[in-house]
């Protein structure tokens, strides 16, 4: 018994001498990690500094003293330890260029703010992705919003988005559900809690997707030419969006699930409006299609509050089975086999030459045009043509 005793205590102590061990290993250093690039973007070294390296002049390691940078290298942000909270990019360091942010770079960081300063140019996809704690984010003028950029961090609260930055990259603020502000950071900021730069040509898809904490209105700058597929979709708090510029195309689901949505303006420009882009829009009751439209996708208004669709002036529509092929013409012979079976008037049931077909005289009347959207062709494939 004596010997099991013992045997018991030295293998009592030797756990709990491991778990010290391991409790210590768990101990980790908290900086971020610059890799220096030479100009020819060959990997020289890596340098670990602060989370903000302007307020510590001495935070580089020793190597960083011993070694001094080769002319025209640049670093790169490529990682982190530990947890910084406070996280400052800057342009440079120690006279170096700090060009960008490596792809998922900050990946699952437990950072609570972040600012990138002027002059820093690159952003790699999905640098800050999962960044769980992240509240606020100021972006300088310099860099454009990258894919995946901000995806999935659940409380990032607000963002400053400077007037030069063009594009926000696809998926850029996917699932951002406290998201509640969008600033330029200019004085010239309107009341409204989102401003996007003016600057914008390019919004991605899914950008601002589950957004539902972004309310009131949103203008869609007049530099944008497109509204890709679901950019918008799931702002359910969202009550109107201004559409500036001379956008020809509303992409699939890009509105859709905007529950809050009253109105929206949409430009004569727009050729083309994607399945779903409007649907789920419960508080929607009226909108004006543009005077350029071609192609409306189907279930564009599905569960939708809609009362009063208004038609491009002039046209009437074809409504199909599938979406024709480039080669494919509207109304010719050669798709009337795919024609969509439905009659806008029942005398005309046994009329082939109707079939499928909607004169410029049927389509004026709003309240019957949101009646068969919503219902008799919710599945077809509408597409216009001037008569």
């Amino acid at each position: 018994n004596m010997v099991k005793r013992i045997i018991a205590a030295v293998l009592a102590a030797s756990a709990l001498a491991a778990g010290v061990s391991a409790l210590a290993g768990c101990a980790q250093e908290t900086y971020v990690e610059y890799t220096l690039y030479s100009s020819d973007g060959e990997e020289i070294r890596t340098d670990n500094f602060s989370e903000n390296p302007g307020e510590d002049a001495d935070g580089q390691t020793p190597s960083d003293s011993a070694e001094s940078a080769p002319e025209g290298s640049y670093y790169v942000v490529t990682g982190y330890s530990g947890r910084p909270q406070n996280v400052v990019i800057p342009a440079e360091i120690n006279g170096i260029e700090v060009r960008g942010i490596g792809e998922q770079a900050f990946t699952r960081c437990r950072m609570t703010t972040l600012e990138i300063e002027e002059g820093v140019t690159e952003v790699g996809q999905a640098a800050f992705i999962y960044c769980g704690t992240l509240e606020s984010a100021v972006l300088p003028s310099t860099l454009n919003v990258g894919e995946s950029m901000f995806g999935m961090c659940i409380y990032l609260k607000s963002v400053i988005l400077p007037e030069g930055i063009t594009s926000i990259g696809n998926q850029a603020f996917y699932s951002c559900y406290a998201l509640a502000e969008i600033k330029t950071g200019e004085e010239s900021d309107s009341s409204s809690s989102v401003n996007l730069p003016s600057t914008l040509t390019s919004i991605g898809g899914h950008a601002f997707y589950d957004c539902n904490a972004l309310s009131g209105e949103v203008t869609v700058p007049e530099g944008v030419t497109e509204i890709k597929q679901y950019a918008f979709s799931l702002c359910s708090s969202v009550t109107s969006f201004v559409i500036e510029g001379d956008v020809t195309e509303i992409g699939f689901g890009a509105f859709g699930g905007c529950h809050a949505l009253t109105g929206i303006t949409i430009p004569d420009s727009v050729e083309r409006i994607g399945d779903y882009a409007f649907s789920n829009t419960y508080e929607l009751d009226s909108i004006t299609l543009s005077a350029s439209l071609s192609y409306l996708g189907q279930y564009a208004f599905h569960e939708s509050g809609v009362t009063e669709v208004v038609m491009p002036a002039g046209k009437g529509c074809y409504l199909y089975n599938r979406e024709l092929e480039e080669d494919e013409e509207v109304g010719s012979d050669d798709v009337k086999g795919i024609l969509y079976n439905f009659y806008y008037d029942e005398s005309l049931e046994n009329d082939e030459n109707a079939k499928g077909r909607i004169p410029s005289t049927a389509l004026a009347d709003s309240a019957q045009i949101a009646e068969w959207l919503k219902g008799d062709i919710i599945s077809a494939y509408c597409y216009f043509v001037s008569v």
